[in-house]
């Protein structure tokens, strides 16, 4: 992983840290928020995996294929986040909320697309080389569709280009990881019941 992605992805989980410390959340509560189905977040990084994979296919067999492996990878996700979401306290509710909002915003242009749009002219901005394409991206042109969705927004001091989706999903990873710290050590349904007491006269 570049150091440009380490940022963008560690980023927000750092910011998140900081923020939890601060107003008095610690970061070994972290472990009480019990991550279920993880199983389909590892499927989604294997399909992911698959769509970039598709670069080196020759003819149009990588050009047919890019598409719905991209669009299964981000549905595994979102099911992910909507199965985890389900009995959580209404912060982390509504923070996955805004993770799956972000997702959703990005998955619009992709599947009218084919691939992330990006600007050519944010490229420039943020020090890229526009024009060059990838399995995940391609330059925005007069036939781009939602391009306001797509990545327009340079981050010069990265080398990188963002979307608005982008922006929500670091939002929301901040939070999810400032308002996990403050996750109760155990919850009631996981807190030991005592063991009664036998009367007497069963004994």
């Amino acid at each position: 992983m570049g150091v440009t992605a380490l940022i963008l992805f560690g980023g927000p989980v750092a910011v998140g840290t900081a923020a939890g410390y601060l107003s008095g959340g610690r970061l070994s509560r972290l472990a009480g928020v019990r991550l279920r189905w993880l199983w389909l977040l590892w499927l989604a990084a294997a399909v992911q995996v698959a769509q970039l994979a598709t670069a080196g296919l020759p003819g149009a067999a990588g050009h047919r294929l890019r598409a719905p492996l991209l669009a299964l990878a981000i549905t595994l996700a979102l099911l992910w986040l909507s199965l985890n979401a389900r009995g959580r306290t209404w912060p982390l509710k509504t923070e996955v909320g805004l993770a799956l909002t972000g997702a959703a915003l990005n998955a619009l242009p992709i599947a009218l697309n084919g691939r992330m749009p990006y600007s050519p002219s944010a490229a420039a901005v943020a020090g890229l080389r526009a024009g060059s394409q990838t399995a995940k991206n391609v330059p925005a042109g007069h036939s781009t569709r939602l391009l306001a969705l797509s990545d327009t927004i340079p981050l010069p001091p990265l080398h990188a280009v963002i979307s608005i989706g982008d922006v929500l999903l670091a939002i929301a990873a901040a939070l999810l990881v400032a308002t996990a710290m403050h996750h109760p050590a155990h919850t009631a349904r996981e807190r030991p019941q005592p063991c009664p007491t036998p009367s007497p006269g069963n004994a």
